[in-house]
């Protein structure tokens, strides 16, 4: 276990002198700051990577980018889009000077567009479609290139440097872990999401967890009358140089989306495919102290990571509208994945001085295939112009098998073999099912204040077994490793939210009371972890505008960050002969206080 921390500092140290930061100010031809450009960070071939907005001095600033060149493009109302190429991070491109428009027009087209970026007063919001360069991407690649959110390379989402993001899809939680969360985002295709919240300070009426905010993913849904659908076919290309040897690979997707609406009824649905093809190489050296002073030997493994999956995704539902005051609905989401990753280590261990005295060769071979079905049952009934009641109904399981045949061959500097071969296998399901219930009241009241409130009940079940075997030789038999776990957490929520508007000033006040608990047993030894607790998440907002153009937002809650069901899970999970990660059932959860300080120029930016 210590040589697996030992590479993951190994990783964040190397990653982290690999990046830099790269910066500036924007400013017109009189020399004034230019207040609310987009600046958009993209490759010499025009992927975008990044973009953001410059404050009010005209700065902007995007942090941790990884060496290479660069292109800048920078626009705004009224001004000249320009591009700055060859930028390197740690170089600041410096004062940029954007030219004014030629305000003689021969003719006026006025157009109604949605713009890549919308900045609302509790949130920001992402329109997936206003940007060309989505066409073919995935969600995840959509999230990257969104303001404030970084995705490493093992797919965790942070939101402006924080972990602890709860990502919800269609504002439903997805209780996933961090790699089951974006094996879906990155086989989701951007064509079939509509809009990304991005909630940096959430109100009591979401779910406490998350310390740094919440990111929904509203997918489409259209509500035109009569029968319409579209049909998209893309395919992204992607070239792997590892070793001066190329390799192509290919990511096509298919998206059909159709919609029939008549009368009170509407029916919406939407099936992707897509298939995945990966490689990616993972290089460390680890070096062994003892009081500063290199000791033993020094051990250097390259991965090579192969991987070939394809994915499925199905929604279907239907909405009934018997009169203007009511609306039921029903939606089914089905999501299939089956993958084959193989990665390929080569382990060389090396005197001081540099001489090879062993050799390690592991090979991988994973079968992964896992699914997602959810139903949702919705009620919505609008009393009149002053309040409205919801109701939500929710079940999902997940099903998930993991099948590893892990080889491991010992060979002297000269690829002699010292030793038999050791194989392992193993046999890995997982079942998590989650059931939620949830209702939400709204009602304005003569005083001009405006009541929400509203109860959340959930609770979840994940059954784990894990079943290791191993071969030097004299046949199988079962491994020390073997376990089973079984965990399951109920949550139960009230939350009251309160605003309203004063002549200059718009208040809106909440608290949250949440009841956990949660119970994890290993039935291998029979041992169980329950806890159980009662907290409290005020939240408050203050917002007050300056001028007709620009207002400020102060904002303060208190939030939650509990750990996902697999790192509680207290499994060994072997990623090569050498390496391995595992849960821990006794991890707690952590509170934070956050306050944010937002300045809005129009209610866009």
């Amino acid at each position: 276990m210590k040589l697996f921390y030992l590479i993951l500092s190994v990783l964040f140290l190397s990653s982290t002198q690999a990046q830099n930061n790269i910066s500036g100010k924007i400013n017109n031809a009189n020399g004034d700051a230019v207040q609310s450009a987009t600046i958009v960070l993209q490759s010499p071939q025009h992927k975008i990577i990044r973009s953001t907005i410059s404050d009010t001095n005209g700065q902007f600033s995007f942090e941790n980018i990884a060496e290479g060149k660069y292109e800048l493009v920078i626009s705004s109302v009224n001004f000249k889009t320009q591009t700055i190429t060859d930028v390197i991070p740690g170089a600041k491109p410096g004062t940029i000077i954007l030219q004014a428009l030629d305000k003689a027009l021969q003719s006026v087209t006025v157009t109604s567009t949605k713009p890549f970026i919308e900045q609302k007063i509790d949130k920001m919001v992402v329109n997936v479609d206003a940007s060309p360069s989505n066409a073919g991407a995935t969600a995840m690649e959509v999230l990257e290139k969104s303001p404030g959110i970084t995705v490493d390379n093992d797919g965790n989402i942070s939101l402006k440097g924080k972990q602890g993001v709860i990502v919800m899809m269609d504002g439903k939680q997805t209780y996933l872990s961090g790699a089951d969360l974006a094996n879906i985002l990155k086989n989701l295709p951007a064509s079939a999401i509509d809009q990304i919240e991005i909630m940096t300070n959430p109100s009591s009426k979401f779910d406490a967890a998350g310390n740094s905010g919440v990111i929904n993913i509203r997918t489409k849904k259209t509500r035109i009358k009569g029968s319409n659908g579209s049909v998209s076919v893309g395919n992204t290309i992607g070239l792997f140089d590892y070793n001066n040897k190329k390799e192509i690979m290919y990511k096509p997707t298919v998206t059909v989306n159709y919609n029939y609406k008549k009368d009170k009824f509407n029916f919406f649905g939407n099936a992707v495919y897509n298939y995945r093809e990966g490689r990616s190489s993972l290089d460390v050296y680890s070096n062994y102290y003892r009081n500063n002073v290199k000791i033993d030997s020094i051990n250097h493994f390259t991965t090579l990571f192969r991987a070939k999956n394809n994915n499925y995704t199905l929604k279907l539902g239907m909405d009934y509208e018997p009169n203007k005051n009511n609306i039921f609905g029903i939606v089914l989401n089905g999501f299939l994945f089956e993958g084959r990753p193989k990665p390929l280590t080569q382990t060389v261990f090396t005197k001081l001085n540099g001489d090879v005295f062993s050799r390690l060769n592991s090979a991988t071979i994973n079968k992964i295939s896992w699914n997602n079905i959810s139903t949702n049952f919705n009620y919505k009934h609008i009393k009149d112009s002053t309040g409205e009641i919801t109701l939500d109904l929710d079940y999902s399981r997940y099903d998930n098998v993991s099948d590893q045949l892990l080889s491991t061959g010992f060979f002297d500097a000269n690829y002699n073999p010292t030793a038999d071969s050791i194989f392992l296998r193993g046999h890995l399901p997982s079942l998590i099912n989650i059931y939620s219930l949830k209702s939400d009241f709204s009602r304005s009241l003569p005083s001009g204040w405006k009541l929400e409130t509203g109860i959340k009940s959930s609770y979840v079940s994940s059954d784990n077994v894990v079943i290791y075997e191993r071969n030097s030789g004299l046949g199988w038999t079962p491994d020390s490793r073997n376990n089973h776990f079984i965990y399951k957490e109920n949550i139960n929520a009230a939350y009251v939210n309160m605003n309203k508007k004063f002549s200059k000033w718009s208040l809106q006040t909440g608290l949250r009371l949440e009841n956990t608990n949660t119970k994890g047993v290993q039935v291998s030894d029979n041992s169980t972890v329950k806890r159980n607790y009662v907290s409290l998440f005020p939240s408050v907002f203050i917002s007050r505008p300056v001028n007709e153009k620009n207002t400020l937002t102060l904002s303060a809650s208190r939030r939650l960050q509990r750990p996902n069901y697999q790192d509680l899970n207290p499994f060994t999970f072997f990623l090569d002969s050498l390496s391995y990660k595992q849960g821990n059932p006794y991890l707690t959860p952590q509170f934070s206080y956050n306050a944010e300080l937002t300045h809005s120029y129009k209610s866009k930016i």
